[in-house]
């Protein structure tokens, strides 16, 4: 339903802790100089140092991506056999009073450093099944080839989970390419527009799921069926993120998969959390799988896929994260570019206004609220997301999308 005037209240979502599944890891390597390495996925506390170690067998088969989980860490230095893209971290308390300093090769640590939670995202329908409305606080860490960590909490903090994650790194086969026609079906241009290349879906370039590297048994659980089926619906809203890693970053591939390994496994949500994703230089990626139907993020009825982006608001709503921290640092302008030429795509496809309000109803709780069609997180929910520098950048894209679909 259109509202061309929506109230600037950010409702709080309901949110909740994610139903526990874990994998079990192969064992990799040993501890290094007698201190330990993380434990496994699926290890108790305190339990044997073990590694995941997941190998493409052939060229173009996933990267190599190894993980070493533990649960409540502690204080305890912990190293790796490998080197480090990022470390993510689960906890509960203050969203403010974690710290972590990384140790490099030979053991010495660096500099200690606060670690901030990221947004709220989530499964909706886990929120409608849990008590609890105090969602974990979460946030992925840059590591920087790194070989271990360190962490320092506050009173009242517990770090529930700590993951070490080498993202690896793309054969050349997979190294996403600037331009390319997309895996699946889709028309050239999209239905009901004037055919131009600027409102097309998907967009020219758009880096799919097997070019980032995307491990697809991520999804599944040990007989082979989705952890979290895809579910789709019309599409209601187009909503933008950050993910509060670095702006400057030399492998957005790389960070694309170490999202993917926290949101599908450590976070237990079975896929990527957003829809689409966009780098600095402008690279648009695939997100949350949809299926061998239809085109990216949709099936062939062309209802979007369901991802866990927004608590409280997921189905319907198309989740785009800029890849970066956006607090105080604007997006480039390739990145803007793309992410106009995006929406602008998606809401030619979809008949959605970008300069209009929206009462968005929610399929799965029935609840409804007022919202902007092309808005950003902390519209939805209390956040910061996408940062103060994406958010008051977001008139402008809307502008801009309009333009294009008009």
């Amino acid at each position: 339903m259109v509202n061309n005037t929506y109230p600037r209240s950010r409702p709080q979502a309901e949110r909740g802790l994610p139903a526990s599944r874990r994998r079990f890891l192969a064992v990799l390597g040993t501890a290094t100089a007698g201190l330990p390495l993380l434990g496994a996925c699926g290890a108790a506390a305190g339990g044997p140092a073990a590694a995941s170690d997941r190998r493409g067998s052939t060229d173009g088969a996933p990267p190599r991506v190894r993980v070493s989980q533990e649960a409540s860490p502690g204080r305890e230095v912990k190293r790796t056999s490998f080197p480090i893209t990022a470390v993510g971290l689960t906890w509960t308390g203050s969203p403010h009073g974690v710290r972590l300093r990384l140790i490099d090769r030979s053991g010495k640590p660096g500099d200690w450093q606060d670690v901030t939670a990221g947004c709220p995202c989530g499964k909706d329908a886990e929120a409608l099944r849990t008590k609890s409305t105090t969602p974990p606080n979460r946030a992925l860490v840059p590591a920087h080839g790194s070989y271990g960590y360190q962490l320092d909490v506050d009173s009242g903090v517990k770090v529930v989970e700590a993951i070490a994650i080498d993202a690896g790194h793309l054969g050349r086969k997979q190294r996403p390419a600037p331009s390319g026609p997309p895996a699946k079906s889709a028309p050239a241009t999209t239905p009901g527009t004037s055919g131009s290349a600027a409102v097309a879906f998907p967009p020219p370039g758009l880096v799919l799921r097997a070019d980032w590297g995307a491990d697809e048994a991520k999804r599944l659980t040990a007989d082979g069926r989705e952890s979290s089926p895809t579910r789709f619906t019309r599409v209601q809203a187009i909503t933008v993120h950050h993910t509060a890693t670095p702006v400057d970053d030399p492998d957005p591939a790389a960070t694309v998969r170490a999202i993917y390994e926290q949101h599908a496994v450590s976070n237990d949500w079975g896929d990527i959390g957003y829809n689409f994703l966009i780098d600095r230089q402008g690279a648009i990626y695939e997100g949350r799988y949809s299926g061998t139907d239809g085109i990216p993020a949709h099936n062939a009825d062309d209802e979007v896929v369901t991802a866990f982006h927004t608590f409280g608001f997921n189905p319907g709503n198309i989740g785009i994260a800029l890849l970066g921290d956006f607090g105080k640092q604007k997006p480039s302008s390739r990145m803007c570019d793309s992410l106009v030429r995006l929406t602008a795509s998606l809401a030619a496809r979809h008949k959605l206004d970008p300069l209009a309000g929206i009462t968005y109803l929610s399929p799965t709780s029935g609840k409804s609220t007022d919202g902007p069609a092309l808005g950003g997180h902390q519209d939805w929910t209390s956040t910061e997301c996408p940062g103060s520098a994406a958010y008051l950048g977001l008139p402008d894209v809307r502008e801009r999308a309009a333009q294009l679909t008009r």
